[in-house]
């Protein structure tokens, strides 16, 4: 509608693209409540921010409570031949953490203003995909291959503190390689002189695809937590790097709604697991 999308291999995407919000509001919300009772709110009294107007096609996204760290957003276009304005979409909005990325690819849904950006760790590769809640304002910017600073906020569907740290390896392949170097780097040692080899989960940084591009199986250690509000749920703000080692890691802030949590409560140095939904915006648009 208002930009062509680039020709990009979404191979990396992770997976299927979805066009849609699919379990994020409920995420946020809980199951007593969808968006459609808080979207009044956010019309009335947000803040309008231009998105887009172009021959007479007017793109605007209202957000709501303005200075949360956890916002509202609800996209409103209106046609030149038409005087109404219609709600096309509606999406969390994050405070989020900056990381330095290369941007490899980009999606543009198909009604060409939202889209879904993926990026690497620059100089390791590591990849990791998002929502670009201002895709459209953001797509000049969104070269490929192009270094930017990416402010990434993400959303617990899921979350849980991980209770398996170590693993001890005594059968399968691994085992028996390990078991063969050992045995061949002293002759004179027995295989009863070998200690299975233990595998440590301790501090790491995972992220797995999910079933659709921007979401994504974790599990990471927590280093700092804040509790915030939003229309009355309280979240916990989670301050991590979702992938990478030492200082050369993708950061960001995971935000876990109360409604996900089953009476669990992260606190820093806990290791959590679970799944969530990646968003990210420029840090200097």
């Amino acid at each position: 509608m208002t930009t062509e999308p680039e020709e990009t291999d979404d191979g990396f995407m992770g997976a299927e693209h979805f066009e849609g919000m699919g379990n994020v509001w409920s995420a946020l919300l809980g199951e007593d409540q969808s968006f459609t009772d808080v979207l009044p709110t956010v019309i009335s009294e947000g803040k309008t921010h231009p998105i887009r107007d172009n021959g007479g096609i007017n793109v605007v996204l209202v957000q709501y409570p303005e200075e949360n760290r956890v916002r509202a957003g609800v996209l409103l276009v209106t046609q030149p031949d038409n005087k109404n304005w219609e709600v096309w979409s509606a999406y969390p909005l994050f405070e989020g953490r900056p990381s330095a990325l290369t941007i490899i690819q980009k999606h543009t849904w198909t009604n060409g203003v939202e889209g879904v950006v993926a990026a690497e760790l620059a100089g390791r590769g590591a990849p990791i995909s998002f929502f670009a809640p201002f895709y459209l304002r953001d797509f000049a910017g969104l070269a490929m291959e192009s270094e930017k600073v990416v402010n990434l906020g993400a959303l617990a569907f899921s979350l849980r503190q991980a209770e398996h740290q170590e693993y001890t390896i005594d059968k399968g392949p691994f085992f028996e390689d390990r078991l063969k170097a050992f045995l061949e780097e002293d002759p004179d040692k027995t295989e009863s002189d070998f200690s299975a080899p233990i595998v440590s989960m301790k501090g790491a940084k995972v992220l797995l695809p999910a079933h659709y591009s921007c979401e994504w199986q974790f599990r990471f250690p927590v280093l700092a937590v804040e509790e915030v509000v939003f229309m009355e749920i309280k979240l916990y703000k989670l301050a991590v790097d979702f992938i990478g080692v030492d200082d050369e890691v993708i950061s960001g802030y995971l935000y876990a709604s109360e409604k996900i949590l089953n009476g669990y409560v992260p606190l820093p140095g806990h290791e959590v697991e679970g799944v969530m939904w990646v968003t990210g915006s420029l840090a200097d648009a």
